[in-house]
């Protein structure tokens, strides 16, 4: 079972490569090295809650998120539901802030709707 470190390693790296960055490119938006995020990467350093946090911003995410997001249970079962629920994680990410409140606000409502069929508020 994945560390920590290296699960949060593992979510830098699919969170960089989703945003076609480089090491190099990622490191010098948060003031470190590229060969440091490569460490990171690879489960060999532990980023400073400094670094989580510019992590986060350049991935439009929270430090808490991050680091939620890392302490889960290994997601690398290959389900169908898995693999959907991945890609939508990912568009949801890609959004700007205000657009994923639009979407938390629309899956709320989503759900009110699931729950109370035919409650429709004007």
């Amino acid at each position: 079972m994945p560390t920590l470190n290296e699960r949060l390693g593992e979510i830098v790296k699919q969170k960089r490569q989703r945003d076609r960055l480089t090491q190099a490119d990622l490191g010098g938006r948060i003031g470190v090295s590229g060969s440091y995020i490569g460490s990171i990467e690879s489960g060999q350093t532990s980023p400073r809650i400094s670094e989580i946090e510019g992590l986060a911003k350049v991935f439009r995410t929270t430090a808490f998120d991050l680091i939620t997001e890392a302490a889960q249970p290994d997601p690398r079962t290959f389900t169908n539901a898995n693999r959907e629920r991945n890609a939508f994680l990912g568009l949801y990410d890609a959004l700007t802030p205000e657009h994923q409140k639009q979407a938390r606000q629309f899956l709320l409502f989503l759900r009110q709707q699931q729950d109370h069929p035919g409650n429709l508020e004007a």
